[in-house]
């Protein structure tokens, strides 16, 4: 199998994750998008399971050692 790579998709960017209370803002780059806590934590798990699917679509058998992150804040309180 070989693999097909287009290097002009291959750029760095910068890409940050940040909150304002119950607010998560992503930032790709320039470009800025705002959505609630529980929004972002379905983005994060679609992301995260069509990944593993292109992996083993791929036919990549490799297992890496992973680190799980939660995202919390002390001060958000729900009620």
């Amino acid at each position: 199998m070989v693999a097909i790579v287009r290097n002009d998709l291959l750029q760095r960017s910068r890409v940050a994750v940040e909150h304002e209370g119950d607010t998560v803002k992503l930032k790709f780059g320039n470009v800025e998008i705002k959505m609630n806590y529980l929004d972002a934590l379905q983005l994060a798990q679609w992301i995260r399971l069509r990944g593993k699917q292109a992996k083993v679509r791929a036919g990549d058998k490799r297992h890496w050692l992973t680190a799980v992150g939660t995202l919390t804040d002390a001060s958000v309180t729900r009620g």
